[in-house]
């Protein structure tokens, strides 16, 4: 019983000392706050700079972010050159929209 005691004790203030450190992410360089200003302000103005909230957000809208962006992203190491790569193949080549044939 004791043991079981001292077990949730200490899981406890291990979580509460996780949740008080800050999400640290890698800092902005001048390159991604130059050339991701307008998709940072389009699509992930609600993260905090330098945040890991803010590259997972943006992670999730690269099918969205400009060339440039991407291209900073690279080059911090916030993206993968494969990563870039795929997605300059599938905005050179978008899907067809579908046409209706209903009649």
């Amino acid at each position: 019983m004791r043991t079981r005691l001292l077990t949730t004790i200490a899981a406890a203030i291990f979580a509460s000392t996780l949740m008080a450190l800050p999400a640290v992410a890698a800092p902005v360089t001048e390159r991604q706050s130059r050339d991701c200003k307008a998709d940072y302000q389009r699509y992930c103005k609600a993260y905090a700079l330098g945040s890991e909230a803010l590259r997972a957000c943006m992670s999730r809208s690269v099918k969205k972010l400009s060339h440039m962006c991407v291209e900073a992203l690279v080059d911090a190491g916030d993206m993968t050159r494969s990563q870039a790569d795929r997605l300059k193949k599938k905005a050179a080549h978008p899907k067809r929209a579908r046409r209706d044939h209903s009649h």
